[in-house]
C-alpha cells in the first residue's frame, strides 16, 4: 500500500497574531524614537535651599538635598521628578575647620547623566572675650599694678599673648582680634589709692554759745575733698541742743568720701543761763501798779492821772494797734514789759518753741516802738495758770525756769483788782485793792488798762495809798517778783 504525504494549511488566526505583533513592534520603535530621538530629554538635579551655605563655626551641617528632574522638549517640558533615580551627594565638609567646601551632586538614568554644586562656607563671627581680673590700684604719684587679665576665642582658644594693652591717665584699655578680624575692645579705670579724708568747715567754729531760750539755729557747714570735690550734700549731722536748760551738746558731723575716708568733726553748743539779778526789797510801804493788756483807749487817760500824781506804774504790753503809745509810756517814765503778742492762750502755750516765739515777738514790737529791749515779762494768766495743761503738760514748769535763765524777769502779783473777773465798777476795783494792800507790806496789784471801770479806780487808789504812807515805784529787774506757785 503506497504513503502518502499530507499538507494542511495555517490556520488564519496565527497569521493575524503574527501581523499583531509585528504592528506593536513597529508602534513602540516610532513611540521610542519619538520619545527619545523627537522629544530629547535632558536629566538635570535640582538643588534644595541656597547654592552657598553659611555655617557659624561649631554648628552642624545638614544636607538640605536635592531633586532628580527629568525635562523633554514635547513632551514634560517643565519637568517631572523622578523618585527612582540614584543621586550620589560627595561632600566633604569638615564643621570644625573654618573654609570653603564643595558638595557635587551626580545622577544617571535612562541613559542621561546629571551633575550640581554646592559650596558651603564654615565662618566665624564671634568675637573674643577679654577677662579683667579685679584687683589694682594707683597711688598718686605712682604706678599702675596690673593685676591680669585673659582673652579666649571661640575658634583660636587662648589668644592673650595677642592682647594690646594701652594704659593713659586714669584708664587702661585692652584690645584683641581674632585671627577671622573679630575685635574685642575693654576698659578698666584705674582706681585711684586716695589716703587723704575730707575736710568739714564749721561756720562758727567748733565751740559756739547761745543763751537760754534763744532758739538754736544750725551755724552752718561745709565738706570738700582732694578728688570728690564738694561733699557737704553727704555730711550727717547728729545731736540736738536743748536750748532751754544750760549745758554743752556735742553736735556731731560726718562725711566719707568715696573712696571711703572718714572724717568725723563735733562742734560742742554751750547754753548758758544769764545771771539772775539780785531781788532788791524796797524799804518802807510800797505799791506797784502795773497793768496788763493795754496799750488801749484809755491808756492815755490813765497816763495822764499817773503823771498828775507823780506816780509810776508799769505796763505789761500786747499787739493792741495802739502802739504809739507804747512810747509815751517810756516817755513819762513808767516801765514797760511784755505780756504776749496775741494773748492767745492755745497758741502760746502750744510748746516751749510757740512760747518763745511770741515772747521774742512782743519784745521786738516793743524795741521798734520805744527803742527799749526790756526784759520785764509777765505769763498771760500768770505762772500759776492751769490753761496750759490743755495743750502742753507741764509747760509752766519749764518755762517759769527757762525765761529766767534767758535773762528775762517775770512777774506775777499778791493783789489782784478782779477786773477781768467779777469787779465791773470802779468802786469794786477800789475795794478790791485796798482790801489786798492791806494785808501786805509790799503790794504788786494786778489791773487792766482795757477796761474804762478800772482805770477809773487808779486815782482813788492812788490818793488812798499816798494818805496812807504808801510809795508806789515802777518794776525793774532787781524787782521782787512775788512768783505763784507753778501748777502745770
Amino acid at each position: 500500500m503506497e504513503e502518502r504525504t499530507l499538507y494542511f494549511p495555517r490556520p488564519r488566526k496565527e497569521k493575524r497574531i503574527l501581523w499583531i505583533l509585528l504592528a506593536l513592534a513597529l508602534l513602540a520603535a516610532a513611540a521610542w524614537f519619538v520619545l527619545f530621538r523627537v522629544n530629547r530629554f535632558t536629566l538635570s538635579i535640582h538643588l534644595t535651599g541656597e547654592e552657598t551655605v553659611q555655617l557659624e563655626y561649631g554648628q552642624a551641617y545638614e544636607e538640605p538635598g536635592a531633586e532628580v528632574i527629568l525635562t523633554g522638549t514635547l513632551f514634560w517640558k517643565k519637568g517631572i521628578t523622578l523618585q527612582d533615580a540614584q543621586l550620589q551627594i560627595d561632600s566633604g565638609v569638615r564643621e570644625d575647620t573654618l573654609g570653603r567646601y564643595p558638595v557635587f551632586y551626580s545622577a544617571g538614568c535612562y541613559g542621561l547623566r546629571a551633575e550640581a554644586g554646592r559650596t558651603v562656607r564654615i565662618i566665624d563671627t564671634v568675637c573674643p572675650v577679654i577677662t579683667l581680673a579685679e584687683g589694682g590700684s594707683l597711688a598718686p604719684g605712682g604706678s599702675f599694678q596690673e593685676p591680669g587679665f585673659t582673652a579666649t576665642d571661640n575658634y583660636d582658644g587662648d589668644i592673650t599673648d595677642r592682647v594690646v594693652r594701652t594704659e593713659t591717665a586714669g584708664l587702661v584699655t585692652y584690645a584683641v582680634v581674632d585671627s577671622s578680624g573679630n575685635p574685642c575692645y575693654v576698659e578698666r579705670e584705674i582706681p585711684i589709692y586716695d589716703p587723704v579724708p575730707p575736710e568739714i568747715y564749721l561756720e562758727g567754729g567748733e565751740y559756739y554759745a547761745i543763751t537760754t531760750g534763744s532758739f538754736y539755729t544750725e551755724p552752718g557747714y561745709w565738706a570738700t575733698d582732694n578728688i570728690g570735690g564738694d561733699l557737704t550734700g553727704k555730711v550727717t549731722v547728729e545731736g540736738e541742743v536743748n536750748w532751754l536748760e544750760p549745758g554743752t551738746y556735742p553736735i556731731t558731723y560726718t562725711v566719707t568720701d568715696e573712696y571711703n575716708n572718714v572724717t568725723v568733726v563735733t562742734r560742742q553748743v554751750e547754753v548758758s543761763a544769764k545771771p539772775r539779778p539780785q531781788t532788791v526789797w524796797p524799804q518802807g510801804k510800797t505799791i506797784y501798779l502795773t497793768f496788763d493788756d493795754g496799750p488801749g483807749p484809755y491808756t492815755q487817760k490813765l497816763l495822764d492821772v499817773l503823771d498828775s500824781y507823780g506816780v509810776k506804774a508799769t505796763f505789761f504790753v500786747t499787739d493792741t494797734g495802739y502802739n504809739e503809745v507804747m512810747k509815751e509810756i517810756v516817755d513819762r517814765g513808767h516801765s514797760i514789759g511784755i505780756h504776749t503778742v496775741t494773748h492767745n492762750y492755745r497758741e502760746i502755750y502750744a510748746s516751749p518753741e510757740a512760747f518763745f516765739a511770741d515772747l521774742h515777738k512782743m519784745q521786738d514790737i516793743i524795741y521798734e516802738n520805744t527803742g527799749i529791749r526790756t526784759t520785764l515779762m509777765r505769763f498771760p494768766g500768770g505762772s500759776s495758770n492751769t490753761v496750759s495743761r490743755a495743750t502742753y503738760e507741764g509747760l509752766m514748769s519749764i518755762l517759769s525756769e527757762a525765761v529766767q535763765n534767758a535773762g528775762f524777769q517775770y512777774f506775777d502779783w499778791n493783789v489782784d483788782s478782779n477786773d477781768a473777773g467779777g469787779a465791773r465798777k470802779a468802786e469794786t476795783v477800789f475795794n478790791n485793792v485796798v482790801d489786798g494792800v492791806g494785808q501786805t507790806g509790799i503790794s504788786l496789784v494786778l489791773q487792766h488798762d482795757i477796761h474804762a471801770y478800772s482805770v477809773e479806780a487808779v486815782e482813788d487808789i492812788i490818793v488812798w495809798g499816798l494818805n496812807n504812807g504808801y510809795t508806789f515805784q515802777p518794776l525793774t529787774e532787781s524787782s521782787p517778783g512775788f512768783h505763784h506757785g507753778v501748777n502745770n
